[in-house]
């Protein structure tokens, strides 16, 4: 409540809370986000092919 002389004065003791909880629901937003999008991921294996080398005593 306000008193006579407080007139809309700034706050002077800010609290962390709601920084924090935003914090930590954006934490758990991306553990659930990650979760669930490597569970429905198909498991397929990735193969990378490598240049074959014809001829290493070859021209240029």
């Amino acid at each position: 409540m306000f008193t006579r002389n407080d007139r809309q004065t700034p706050e002077k003791r800010a609290s962390a809370a709601f920084p924090i909880g935003v914090l930590l629901l954006a934490i758990c937003a991306i553990f659930v986000y990650l979760t669930i999008g490597g569970g429905v991921e198909d498991r397929t294996d990735t193969v990378v092919y490598t240049p074959q080398i014809a001829d290493a005593t070859g021209h240029r």
